[in-house]
């Protein structure tokens, strides 16, 4: 049986989800922000004739994602609720989203790794990576802009992160003190936090800034007695980031509407 989820359920959704913690992040972290009377996000549960929770659904905005076993029973429900939502991302284990990319076919799919990090396993000099300021906030989302040719943040909301202590935005700075590297934590849970936005200027590259960030913010989960995750799809920061110590959990997958 497929049914809206109320705050009477959130232990047992949490307990779901915490299987596979990482892997649920977001799922995780969105619940125990936003909860279940928030504007912004819907929580969707399956259950089976003995009640158990058997797959979830969460809407943040119009990004849906998916949580069950890949023989799910109750996936064309899943589907048919779907197609009643106006969204424009659904994701997942990419296992369980090509059962969706069947129903979906005109939707873009994209691939990618999902790593985790328990412990670092290379020390690496982060003297120069510092907090991100009010007053360089235009110029890391021009770093992100150049870095990735777009910038989702928005700068009311980075400003009162900043303010409140809440942001963990960390940056490098050139000689002549320019932003030339920069990256956050963007999702935490109480188990895991995910690290995004990892850049690095195409003209300072090769100096380890973005080996240095990376390690700071993993520092920043671990402080916290949290494991970091991350997405890469590119080999060669594959290839940095399994050096310091992050291992593959699984592939996953982005359905995005044209």
């Amino acid at each position: 049986m497929l049914r809206k989820c109320t705050e009477k359920d959130k232990k047992r959704l949490l307990d779901y989800l915490e299987k596979e913690p990482a892997l649920n992040l977001f799922t995780i972290g969105d619940i125990e922000m936003y909860g279940f009377d928030s504007s912004s996000q819907d929580v969707w549960c399956y259950e089976n004739g003995a009640l158990e929770i058997e797959g979830v659904l969460l809407r943040y905005k119009k990004n849906l994602i998916p949580t069950h076993s890949i023989d799910f029973s109750g996936i064309e429900e899943f589907i048919s609720l779907i197609r009643t939502i106006d969204f424009t991302y659904l994701s997942g284990k990419q296992a369980i989203l090509k059962n969706y990319q069947e129903a979906f076919p005109s939707l873009i799919a994209t691939s990618t790794y999902f790593a985790e990090c328990q412990k670092l396993a290379e020390k690496v000099d982060t003297t120069r990576v510092e907090d991100l300021e009010v007053e360089g906030i235009s110029e890391y989302f021009q770093l992100m802009r150049t870095c990735f040719n777009k910038c989702e943040l928005v700068a009311e909301e980075v400003v009162e992160k900043i303010k409140s202590g809440k942001a963990v935005m960390k940056i490098v700075k050139n000689q002549a003190g320019k932003i030339v590297a920069g990256g956050e934590v963007s999702v935490e849970s109480q188990t895991s936090g995910m690290i995004i936005g990892v850049g690095t200027l195409p003209e300072e590259r090769g100096h380890g800034f973005a080996s240095a960030v990376v390690s700071e913010l993993v520092n920043h989960c671990h402080d916290q007695g949290k494991s970091a995750c991350l997405f890469y799809h590119n080999p060669i920061a594959g290839k940095i980031y399994k050096r310091l110590g992050f291992q593959d959990l699984n592939q996953w997958m982005m359905l995005k509407k044209k």
